[in-house]
Parts: C-alpha cells; structure tokens; sequence
C-alpha cells in the first residue's frame, strides 16, 4: 500500500509541475507581459503583483485549509478540488485578448491561489508516507521525477508555442494553456486514487474549531522554537527561489534578447540538468546529511545570481539555466523533506500549512522587491543580484537552527 501511495504521490508531481512551467514560469508569464498587457509602461510591476496576490492569500489561508484536512478526513477531497478550480481557470486564459489586464491577473491570481493551496496540501502527505531515513529520497525522487511533466506538457504544447508571441499568432499560442489544463487534470486527478485514504480524527476533549487549533500551535512555540527558525530560513530562502522561478524567462527574454522558441530551448535543458540533479541531493540527504546538502545547493544559488547579474555573451543564458537546474528543485526538495521529519504526525496538514505560511507570504516580497529594483535602477540584472540578500540571510538563520538542534540533541 505504501508503495502505491507513494507512486501516487510522485505522479501528482508531475501533473502539477507541467502546470507550472507552462503558466507562471514561461507560457503564461511572456503572454501576459508580452501581449496581454503588451505596451503598458509597468507590464513587469503588473506581472509581480500577480504574482504576489496569491502567493500571500495562499499563506494565510494553508494553516486553516490545513488543520480542516487533519480534522475533518476529506484532505484528498480538498486537493481534487484545488486541482480541478487550477485546471479551469487555466483553461479560460485561451479567452483573453490585448488589454484584457484585469481579466487575466484574475485568471492567473485564481490558477495560482488554488494550486498553491492543492500543493500544500499535497506536501502534508509526505511524513504518512516516508521516514526518517526515507524522506529525502523519496521528496527528491518525486520532485526530480516531477521535471518530466513540465517535458511533456511542454511537448504536448510545442505546436503551438513554437513561433512564439508574436503578431497574429496569439490566438493559435493561447491553444497551450488548454492543453496545460487538461494534463493537469486527467494526470492529477488520476493519481489521487492512490493517495492513502483518511478517516475523521476523534479529537474529544480537544478543541475542533481550526482556529482555536491554529492559535494554541502557534502558543506552543514559545517553548518549543526549532519549527518557527526553520521556518524563518525557509521564509528568506524561498524569497528567492520563488522571485528567478518566475521571473528568468521574461529576464533572460529582455536582457538577453532571446526569442520564444530560444527560452522553451533552455528550459527543456533545465528541466534535463534537474532531473537527476535533484534525486541524486535526495539521496545525498539521506546518505549523507540534509543540513550539508543543502549548504552546498546554497553556494551553487550564490553562482546562479552572480551569472544572472555579470554573465555576458552568447553562452550566458545556457550556462544559468545549467546551474539553476542543479539547485532548484533540490533545494526546495530538501527543506521539504526537512521539515516533514520535524511535524506532528497527526497535524501534517496544519504544519504543512504553516509551511506554506512562510512560503508563499515571503514569497510575495520577493517577487514585489524586483519589481521595485528593476523599476528604479532600470535593471533586471541588478534586481536579480538583490535577491542574495535572502539567501545570505535565510543560511545564517539555518546555521542558527541547526545549532540549536544540535545543542537539544546533545
């Protein structure tokens, strides 16, 4: 049963991951900038505000959407739901036209807003069907093997988003977005057959409300303090990994004056490099130590910005697409696997909740900070450099956890 639950888990990773290169990393995120709000003079602050929306809404609602999952046993009927609203508003984005602005951050605001929530409650799966010694492999595994839907879909959406945005061709472009929808679809929903079934937790003598819940975890923290650092350095790092996931396709797009077909190139080869990049620092997580594999992820990000700000010439962009796709995923694959060891097993949901919390709300900051950069200095470049400020702080945070847990430990 657990490993069938876990081949589930792993295939839901990929459905959602076509999603995602096709609408807010690449396919949707040049669409919008590049047509949709084409010639407004702050097309790139309107794409960060899109952005931002959602990845705040979905923090603060994860928690709450968490502990209801843990309470009330219906987690796999909650994610069904996420995926197919995603899905829907996915596909609706064939309909938009130039100008049509409003209309298309809202499409996007409730795509993004419902696979954020779908993925947060995807991730509290992982400490039911892993341990100890297990879990860095298998959230490696699922998100390197993941980087294989983002292949297909974008194989599925090749014929129409080989020429690119361009004029007269936006309608037959728009074609990939109801493709995307229905691969997340039939894949995601396909899988949630194998996910472990959940009855009703019997909490009697505990408070049900989720709220009361969420206030007395939150308490408890006062004296029990590794999750809220661990949390913090996920809040500052995951600034900026969020921000470059998407923002490198219109960066590399307006830096570096690549066409469509150019960009969709580069992330077939970042998708490639990730794959095995990312199962193989799972298994260095657990053969080795989660603590040290990530310290080596974040040295790799210092090269991926420093490229991104300095790096000139015709090789540029293929060598940041190489060294983002040695970290990406792996990096978000070992604070996941991370912190899935550290929650109560009957609160995943409420834990992976306020994981998301920290995600998804710092997230917002990210995306808004380059957009303010790019705005004043006229530089994408530099913007994208700012963004070591979160790494450098998230790793001293880390280092600080990881002393406080050796200190416990001992």
């Amino acid at each position: 049963m657990k490993r069938r639950a876990i081949t589930a888990w792993i295939v839901y990773d990929i459905a959602v991951h076509g999603y995602g290169l096709m609408i807010p990393a690449v396919g949707f995120a040049i669409y919008f900038t590049s047509f949709v709000a084409a010639g407004h003079p702050f097309a790139d602050g309107l794409w960060s505000l899109a952005v931002a929306i959602p990845l705040f809404a979905a923090g603060l609602l994860s928690p709450w959407l968490g502990a209801v999952a843990d309470a009330g046993g219906r987690r796999r009927l909650m994610l069904a739901a996420a995926t197919l609203i995603c899905a829907t508003a996915s596909a609706l984005m064939v309909t938009l036209g130039q100008g049509d602005i409003v209309a298309g951050m809202l499409l996007f605001i409730v795509a993004q807003l419902a696979y954020l929530l779908a993925t947060a409650l995807y991730n509290s799966y992982l400490p039911r069907i892993s341990t100890p010694q297990t879990a860095a492999r298998i959230s490696g595994m699922a998100w390197g093997l993941s980087y294989l839907g983002g292949i297909a879909c974008f194989l599925l959406c090749l014929p129409f988003i080989r020429a690119g945005v361009i004029a007269g061709n936006e309608a037959y472009f728009a074609n990939a977005f109801l493709v995307t929808a229905g691969f997340l679809l039939t894949l995601g929903m396909a899988s949630m057959l194998g996910f472990p079934a959940e009855n009703k937790v019997d909490r009697k003598g505990e408070k049900t409300n989720p709220y009361h819940r969420l206030w007395n975890t939150v308490r408890s923290w006062r004296q029990e303090r590794e999750i809220p650092k661990f949390l913090l350095a996920y809040y500052l790092i995951n600034d900026a990994m969020v921000t470059v996931l998407f923002f490198t396709a219109i960066f590399l797009k307006a830096t570096f004056g690549l066409s469509m077909q150019e960009i969709l190139i580069l992330s077939l080869a970042f998708q490639l490099i990730a794959i095995p990049s990312t199962i193989f620092f799972g298994w260095l997580g657990d053969r080795w130590s989660q603590f040290g594999a990530v310290n080596v992820t974040l040295m790799i990000w210092v090269v991926v910005l420093a490229l991104m700000g300095l790096a000139e010439g015709e090789h540029a962009p293929l060598a940041i697409a190489i060294t983002l796709g040695l970290v990406l995923g792996s990096t978000q694959s070992l604070l996941r696997s991370m912190y899935s060891q550290m929650v109560p097993p009957d609160r995943t949901g409420e834990y992976f909740g306020f994981h998301a919390l920290a995600g998804r709300a710092s997230s917002a900051l990210g995306p808004l900070l380059f957009g303010v950069v790019s705005a004043l200095t006229g530089s994408q470049r530099v913007a994208m450099m700012s963004l070591g400020l979160f790494l450098l702080s998230g790793a001293v945070v880390l280092l600080r956890f990881r002393k406080a847990v050796t200190q416990t430990q001992v």
